[in-house]
């Protein structure tokens, strides 16, 4: 018995130092992610019309939970968003209208650390906001068909017809962003992998 202290005693402090050192890298992790970092153009769709193109900036807000033996805090995503989509003819339509237009959107949540190279994101879908400016939509008709119609009152209805639209497919795409992996901070850029695809982003501030 005697032997098995001094063995016992070994292995924990081995334990204790392991454990030290995973969470002394979480916490980097924690400090390093936090920030406001802008990605790259992604294009994404509502499986019918509209196609889009949007880029995500992650505001990693502070760590909230130091001291209580994890790593997290507030996270908000803004989108900027262009998209194209196709009114097809109906009684009020003489031929199908073009239309493109930007939109802003917003969602908020939170990050966690998981491990030394993974977060757990997780995302209110309730607090998603997808903003389209009437003013801002672009419709193009055929300007030398003399029943070509007059697109300009129809601006609010299709506004609201895009942004049910984007809601519908951003939903999808937030709610498939739950796990960043092989998460990597050097210098100004994070490397991570999600859902198998690599990604990059570029720290704004």
């Amino acid at each position: 018995m005697k032997r098995l202290i001094p063995l016992c005693i070994f292995g924990a402090a081995i334990s204790c130092g392991l454990l030290t050192t995973s969470c002394d890298n979480n916490a980097r992790l924690a400090g390093q992610l936090t920030g406001v970092w802008a990605g790259t153009p992604e294009s994404f769709t509502d499986r019918s019309a509209i196609t889009a193109s949007i880029i995500d900036t992650f505001d990693f807000q502070p760590d909230t939970c130091v001291g209580r033996g994890c790593h997290a805090g507030p996270l908000l995503i803004t989108g900027m968003v262009t998209t194209s989509t196709q009114v097809v003819g109906d009684n009020s339509l003489i031929e199908p209208i073009n239309i493109s237009t930007a939109a802003h959107t917003t969602i908020s949540g939170s990050w966690t650390v998981i491990d030394d190279d993974e977060l757990l994101i997780r995302l209110n879908p309730a607090t998603l906001k997808v903003s389209i400016d009437p003013r801002d939509v672009a419709v193009n008709t055929n300007p030398y068909n003399p029943e070509a119609v007059k697109t300009d009152s129809l601006a609010p209805a299709l506004s609201a017809s895009i942004e049910a639209g984007l809601r519908h497919a951003l939903l999808s795409r937030y709610a498939s962003m739950t796990h960043f992996d092989d998460v990597e901070i050097k210098g100004q850029l994070m490397k991570y992998e999600l859902n198998d695809i690599d990604h990059t982003l570029t720290r704004q501030m």
